[in-house]
C-alpha cells in the first residue's frame, strides 16, 4: 500500500500514477509492497523529526524511516 499525506499546503497531483510507477520499481528490483507512506511537510515540521528522533538540529529535505523486513518494502519518507 502506498500513501500519500501532507502537513502543509502541498498537494501531490495524480496520485495513482506516482503509486503506479513506485510499485513498477519495487518488484522490479525483486521486492515486495509494505507499506509505504509520502509525507509532505514544512521545514518546521522536518527539524523536529531530526530533532526528536535522530538528534540533529539541522534542516534537511528529506527524512526516511525504513521499516523493511527481508524482500517486503515498507517506509516512511517524510519530504
Amino acid at each position: 500500500m502506498i500513501e500519500f499525506y501532507s502537513k502543509s499546503e502541498y498537494e501531490l497531483t495524480n496520485e495513482e500514477a506516482y503509486s503506479t510507477w513506485i510499485h513498477q520499481v519495487i518488484t522490479n528490483e525483486s521486492y515486495e509492497l509494505g507499506e509505504i507512506s509520502y509525507i509532505f511537510c514544512d521545514d518546521d515540521y522536518l527539524l523536529n523529526l531530526n530533532k526528536e528522533y535522530l538528534d540533529h538540529d539541522t534542516l534537511t529535505d528529506i527524512i526516511t524511516f525504513d521499516y523493511t523486513v527481508n524482500k517486503i518494502l515498507s517506509a516512511e519518507i517524510f519530504i
